[in-house]
């Protein structure tokens, strides 16, 4: 009787480890991580009243797992969407393997872009310029006018004047490229966002909710420069910070 059940218990814990192991890596750095964490307990804690025939409380411990994965999914709905996007949908779809020539051609673009940045905060033009990293941004590309030229801070300046038709859109850029202008971005659905910020900060956080990419806006109210990366954004940013910045965060991980 007791190798019976070491035949069916060690399969079980084998593929729950598994299951457990592969799901804590794809939500570690997450505030997921801290709520899954305690599903292995409740799943020992579960195995072990089954195994010891407490039916009662084996109930009890299956319905705490089902209540608080149902509590989870609908606490953590953007949190999931991200990982979704970010970690499961677009992996795969990764950019080139090499990203600049060398470190030297990085960290001229990164000048440039600072350049074009300061430029339009000085005009106070707005500006929404997405900066491509590992997720492929293909369907957001789609969105908008294929550019797909070599950037300069004048084009990049030219393309949010306002009288240019692809003004209100998000310019991507992938490493020194323009590759589309005029695009349409998902928009941060967190209600404190919507009260503090316009459409097109939101825009930048929302795109970085859902993929790994920066968004750097700059508004037209006031002229200053923000950045957002991972769902979180660096408000009225200085230029020097600026790059300091784009050096640390502009890179392939």
């Amino acid at each position: 009787m007791v190798l019976t059940w070491l035949w069916r218990l060690v399969p079980e814990v084998l593929i729950l480890y598994y299951l457990f192991y592969h799901l804590g890596n794809l939500l570690r750095g997450t505030s997921l991580f801290l709520f899954f964490k305690w599903l292995p307990l409740f799943f020992l804690l579960a195995g072990t009243s089954n195994f010891l025939g407490f039916r009662e409380l084996k109930f009890f411990w299956e319905l705490l797992i089902f209540t608080y994965l149902g509590g989870g999914l609908i606490v953590f709905q953007p949190e999931l969407r991200r990982i979704f996007f970010n970690r499961i949908y677009h992996r795969g779809e990764t950019v080139r393997d090499y990203f600049f020539q060398n470190e030297e051609s990085r960290g001229e673009f990164i000048d440039s872009i600072a350049l074009a940045c300061q430029t339009l905060s000085r005009k106070k033009i707005g500006a929404l310029i997405i900066l491509e990293r590992n997720n492929n941004l293909r369907d957001f590309i789609q969105t908008g006018v294929i550019i797909n030229a070599i950037f300069s801070p004048e084009l990049l300046f030219s393309l949010f004047l306002p009288d240019s038709p692809l003004h209100d859109g998000a310019v991507i850029l992938r490493e020194n490229r323009i590759v589309a202008a005029g695009c349409i971005l998902p928009l941060a659905e967190s209600t404190e966002v919507k009260k503090l910020v316009g459409t097109r900060h939101r825009a930048g956080i929302g795109v970085t909710e859902q993929t790994d990419a920066l968004a750097l806006v700059v508004s037209e109210e006031t002229g200053k420069i923000s950045l957002a990366v991972h769902g979180k954004m660096a408000w009225d940013i200085e230029i020097g910070a600026l790059k300091k910045m784009l050096k640390i965060l502009y890179k392939k991980v």
